[in-house]
């Protein structure tokens, strides 16, 4: 076993939910927020995203403690048109503004075919699929974009002039769960490379440099650097287009005017599409399963057992960690318990396998 894995418990998600929700409970957010943000996070774990789990409670709750965000936030509408609007948050956290830029979204493109959202004065959103696969759910296609805290240079500098600006979209397909992307445009995720720093782990290649500019595997020192695109100047390219839509486009601050702490985010802007505009909505769900079937029957490659759609990786994390737990690194659960302990808040106990 690696050395990593063996310093890992696991915990049951009903566990974990309730946890979460005590603790944002206590720092101020209603009830219902509280449940909402809780199951954000646990459902990122059960998904394997552990980057925007439940690691992330210390870092929103000390967001609201230092009063970088509102817990009872009020969520205005600025603008808004037969299938636009524009929401201003109030500095709450994001996933609560996030939710609600979502539904505004698939809302108005079910009534007008399509619609565009977007949300300022926005805390951190978390992980993107959350809102595009509930989207997809109700049968749209949903497209979402955020810019954040400057980590990543313009392909050729070694500055930090965007966020890692990630990106999801969501399909939805007839009697199974959407077709969902959820990415970075970075090579890797920030709070991956502090779970490797957490977890004793060293970054693949080809993804940090050091604050001399200079490649680095160790976490670190890609932590006092900058992360790298992927895919060189293709990530960077996304990323520049994510950060004029997500910023330039709706009045939110660029990345380089993010505050720099894990609570904070520069802006969202949620597309959602209603297949109907284009016709039939049977015949394109149809035709989305006649692409997934050429994609699956298609040669596979040596060693390679199933050629998986995005998000069905995901799809069997949760379905292993519904039935054996959630797993939590060493360091991570050390962060809950002194969290919990400040709020009065008992971090539960592991489960035996």
């Amino acid at each position: 076993m690696h050395q990593a894995e063996a310093t890992l418990s696991r915990f049951r998600h009903i566990d974990l939910l309730e946890f979460s929700r005590r603790c944002f409970f206590k720092v101020g957010l209603p009830d219902t927020d509280a449940s909402l943000v809780a199951d954000h996070l646990v459902s990122a774990n059960l998904r394997g995203v552990d980057s925007h789990g439940v690691v992330r409670i210390p870092y929103y709750v000390e967001g609201f403690e230092k009063g970088y965000l509102k817990p009872r936030a009020e969520l205005k509408l600025l603008r808004e048109g037969p299938t636009w609007a524009l929401l201003d948050c109030g500095m709450g956290l994001g996933i609560v503004g996030a939710t609600r830029a979502s539904e505004i979204a698939a809302e108005k493109s079910l009534t007008l075919g399509v619609a565009v959202v977007g949300a300022v004065n926005i805390g951190h959103t978390g992980m993107l699929a959350y809102y595009t696969k509930r989207i997809a759910e109700r049968g749209v296609v949903g497209v979402a974009m955020v810019n954040g805290v400057a980590e990543m240079p313009p392909w050729g500098g070694i500055g930090r002039v965007f966020g890692t600006n990630p990106i999801s979209m969501a399909i939805p397909r007839r009697d199974s769960p959407p077709i969902l992307v959820d990415m970075a445009t970075s090579a890797i995720a920030k709070f991956k490379v502090h779970l490797a720093a957490a977890r004793g782990e060293m970054l693949p290649e080809g993804v940090a440099l050091d604050d001399e500019g200079k490649p680095t595997r160790d976490p670190a020192e890609a932590l006092k650097g900058c992360l790298l695109p992927f895919g060189g100047h293709k990530g960077y390219s996304l990323a520049l287009f994510i950060e004029l839509m997500a910023s330039s486009l709706i009045g939110a601050p660029r990345s380089v005017d993010v505050r720099d702490h894990p609570s904070q985010q520069g802006g969202l802007l949620i597309l959602a599409i209603n297949p109907e505009v284009f016709g039939d909505k049977t015949l394109f769900l149809e035709r989305v399963e006649s692409v997934v079937r050429a994609l699956k029957s298609v040669r596979k490659a040596e060693d390679v057992q199933e050629i998986l759609l995005p998000g069905e990786p995901e799809e069997r994390t949760m379905r292993e960690r519904l039935k054996n737990g959630v797993p939590l690194d060493q360091n991570t659960v050390k962060r809950l318990r002194e969290v919990g302990e400040r709020l009065g808040i008992t971090h539960p106990p592991p489960i035996n396998l």
